[in-house]
């Protein structure tokens, strides 16, 4: 496994495009450009000394660590729609970070972060410096960092009420169609700072250990998730990765966690934002991808190594999936190659 050592979160970032072999392409109005045809795009906006505003979508090519060696504190907002980030501890990798919307107040102080070979990452995340959001940001609004004693450093709280994550769609909106400005990004910070400290995600945090942690909509029906749900959910989240290339329905995993299917069905969706089946779906596409781009089985071949056994419902899954056949996604990854 690549390994580096990083002392800032700027040089954290540049060994990261590095490592992950997506270059700097160029930079216009605020948004700079990160990209390699074969693997993928990473845009962001911002500084890191205040905030910045990133989406994702590429492919690891290769494992790869990065050592983190400085003192930086930023409040994290996001949502990972594919990938798993890996810290390692004791020698053992561990993940830190699954497909879900989060928040977090971290103290980059020591660590090595970890990413894993053939995996598709997909996502936005919004940073608040830390010094900026103390100095600057709550000041002018009236508020103090005293009044985030509610929840923990350096925890990851992936449970979130519907507002912070909608604020965050609307903010990969504008990332995507790059019309994010500056304004844009301080009313989104001051907007998502008044959201966390508001009472109902007080009160959300603060249950975090109660019987009932959330209710979400089923349809028509209101049901509630508590911790032993979330936890069989999760289970699932990790039943689906170790074996994602299986034929498994819902009502199998429901019963292999011994969770109702309606609780799976949309406790999994309002967690980790996606379908089980498009979360599933992913995986066997990105996997699906990467045996295209390494160019060494046939189309039946890699439709019946990611769990399609109909080579035409692969072919129709995979367009659905990317826009383009697999021939034609063959074809065009080739030329950009050839190009370069």
């Amino acid at each position: 496994m690549k390994s580096e050592i990083a002392h800032s979160s700027t040089e954290y970032q540049k060994l990261f495009h590095k490592l992950a072999r997506i270059k700097y392409v160029n930079e216009e109005d605020g948004f700079t450009i990160y990209k390699n045809d074969s693997l993928g795009t990473i845009v962001s906006y911002g500084n890191p000394d205040t905030i910045q505003c990133g989406i994702g979508d590429y492919l690891i090519e290769d494992d790869f660590s990065i050592e983190y060696q400085y003192d930086t504190q930023f409040l994290h907002f996001g949502i990972i729609y594919a990938g798993v980030t890996y810290s390692v501890k004791d020698g053992d990798i561990i993940a830190q970070s699954i497909p879900s919307s989060f928040m977090s107040l971290e103290k980059m102080d020591r660590g090595i972060g970890a990413w894993r070979a053939k995996q598709h990452f997909k996502g936005i995340e919004f940073s608040i410096n830390y010094d900026y959001l103390v100095n600057s940001l709550l000041p002018s609004i009236g508020r103090s960092i005293s009044e985030f004693n509610f929840f923990r450093i350096n925890t990851r709280y992936t449970i979130l009420i519907p507002e912070i994550t909608a604020v965050l769609s609307k903010l990969e909106g504008y990332m995507q169609n790059r019309i994010m400005t500056e304004h844009i990004a301080q009313a989104a910070a001051v907007e998502l700072v008044e959201l966390l400290l508001s009472p109902p995600s007080r009160k959300l945090f603060s249950a975090e250990g109660d019987k009932s942690l959330r209710t979400i909509k089923a349809g028509a029906r209101d049901i509630k998730i508590n911790s032993e749900d979330l936890r069989k959910i999760n289970q699932v989240h990790e039943i689906i990765m170790s074996s994602a290339y299986e034929f498994k329905t819902i009502p199998m995993l429901a019963q292999e966690v011994g969770i109702s299917e309606q609780k799976l069905k949309y406790g999994f969706l309002d967690y980790y934002k996606q379908t089980i089946w498009d979360f599933q779906n992913n995986i066997r596409m990105s996997r699906a991808a990467w045996l295209i781009l390494n160019d060494s089985d046939t189309f039946e071949e890699i439709s019946k190594a990611v769990g399609y056994h109909s080579q035409t419902a692969f072919y129709n899954a995979f367009k659905k999936w990317c826009g383009l056949s697999p021939g034609a996604f063959k074809k065009l990854q080739k030329s950009h190659r050839e190009s370069l």
